[in-house]
């Protein structure tokens, strides 16, 4: 606390952490590894640890009372059977594969549950890697994602909707809500109204194993509505123009970007009218390879995301996909990169608009006020933190780009423009 400040921090960030703790100097070693296994432990969540300034420099008192942790919720598949009952009685069953389970280690029994039964399934955002992209029964991705008002028909159609990590911090729409919901998760994913009407919590791969050896349900589903539906949402999310004389349509360029960087590129996006279609049209062939905020949605993620891989996956390809906007609320961070002496690629998508913003104000409306602003030369910018700089106004200067980057990797603001009237099939 400072002289000019007198709040009860622990009070406030008690109904949002998962604990709040003010450290006074007993068995600190031990309350901060404490709070990393209650962070840790599904469904992983913050904590929050407040050091007053009177304490900060006190040693470790290691052999007095800590403070008491929470109760953390046990494994529980007592639903199990109901949810066995369920599936197994559906016609029309749709798997929802999310972030709440273990994702490198149980991606592989997620997707082969789904090959195994042929039961349909679509992939969250933050989920990405997790089921199979390239699935024959994969409809595409939710949360947000452009096109997904279509997806979103069938889970309404629904009589089993299979929830297999799925958890509703993901999601700001609320078609989940009064579904036939079941869920399989590491950990309870109930939250307000939100609550699976059966849940088991666990060990997803173990779960999801014992599901499908007792499966044996008839899908009505037919292959040819899941192309169809594949279709209308590749109509919807896509232009009929790639380029105008404003710049490259998004989803072309995104498109584009996916054939240009090796498959095990991280990427990080953020938010604005580039994350729908970057959300739908991006596929991510692993798990843990696909950055992005939930879906409430933090401007200034793809960066900060960016910085973050770079540091832990040092040697693999990390590139931030970026609007203008967000990227100018963390430009600055140019010179920590450079300190870092990390490597990341930054693709800022320019069009001098928060164009998500405009949609939404548009849908309703009303005018467009606080949404435009003048353009920036980012390439100017990035060389004035003695960073690379570069702009790229056709495919192949994109392609050059990104190839000398991939070369010679060193930290690189890579300037692209895109015409916003050729964002389609957005949500507000």
């Amino acid at each position: 606390l400072s002289n000019k400040q007198n709040l009860p921090l622990n009070d406030l960030f008690a109904p949002i952490t998962k604990w709040s703790v003010a450290l006074d100097g007993a068995a600190t070693v031990h309350t901060i590894q404490e709070a990393v296994r209650v962070a840790t432990t599904p469904p992983r969540g913050p904590v929050y640890l407040s050091i007053p300034s009177n304490m900060a420099g006190h040693t470790d008192r290691p052999g007095d009372t800590p403070p008491s942790s929470p109760a953390l919720p046990e494994p529980d598949d007592r639903a199990f059977e109901t949810i066995v009952e369920t599936l197994n009685t559906a016609r029309k069953p749709i798997g929802v594969i999310g972030i709440a389970m273990q994702a490198s280690r149980d991606a592989a029994a997620v997707r082969r549950f789904f090959e195994k039964t042929g039961i349909p399934y679509v992939i969250t955002c933050q989920g990405k890697g997790i089921g199979d992209p390239q699935g024959a029964r994969f409809l595409g991705h939710v949360l947000p994602a452009a096109g997904d008002m279509h997806i979103v028909e069938w889970l309404e159609a629904s009589d089993c909707i299979l929830g297999v990590g799925f958890d509703p911090v993901e999601s700001s729409k609320n078609w989940h809500y009064d579904a036939p919901f079941y869920a399989i998760a590491d950990g309870p994913v109930g939250y307000g109204q939100f609550q699976p009407r059966a849940e088991c919590t666990g060990d997803v791969s173990i779960l999801i194993n014992r599901l499908g050896e007792v499966y044996h349900g008839d899908i009505e589903w037919e292959d040819s509505a899941i192309q169809d539906l594949r279709q209308r949402m590749t109509d919807t999310i896509r232009p009929g123009t790639e380029t105008t004389t404003r710049g490259f349509s998004p989803y072309h360029l995104i498109s584009a970007l996916r054939e240009m960087l090796p498959e095990h590129t991280i990427v990080a996006g953020d938010v604005g009218a580039h994350k729908n279609v970057l959300g739908q049209v991006w596929l991510a062939p692993q798990p843990n390879t696909f950055l992005i905020s939930n879906g409430l949605s933090s401007m200034g993620h793809g960066v900060a995301s960016a910085m973050a891989a770079s540091l832990v996956c040092p040697d693999q390809p990390v590139v931030s996909i970026t609007g203008d906007g967000a990227f100018a609320m963390m430009v600055q961070e140019l010179e920590t990169v450079r300190r870092m002496e990390t490597a990341p690629l930054f693709i800022v998508l320019c069009d001098a608009s928060l164009a998500i913003i405009k949609f939404a104000q548009n849908l309703h409306d009303l005018p467009n006020r606080g949404v435009d602003f003048l353009p920036v030369n980012w390439a100017k910018i990035a060389e004035g933190f003695g960073v690379r700089g570069e702009t790229a106004t056709d495919m192949q200067g994109v392609q050059t780009a990104i190839d000398s980057w991939l070369a010679h990797r060193e930290p690189m603001v890579l300037a692209v423009p895109v015409d916003e009237s050729l964002y389609t099939g957005l949500r507000s």
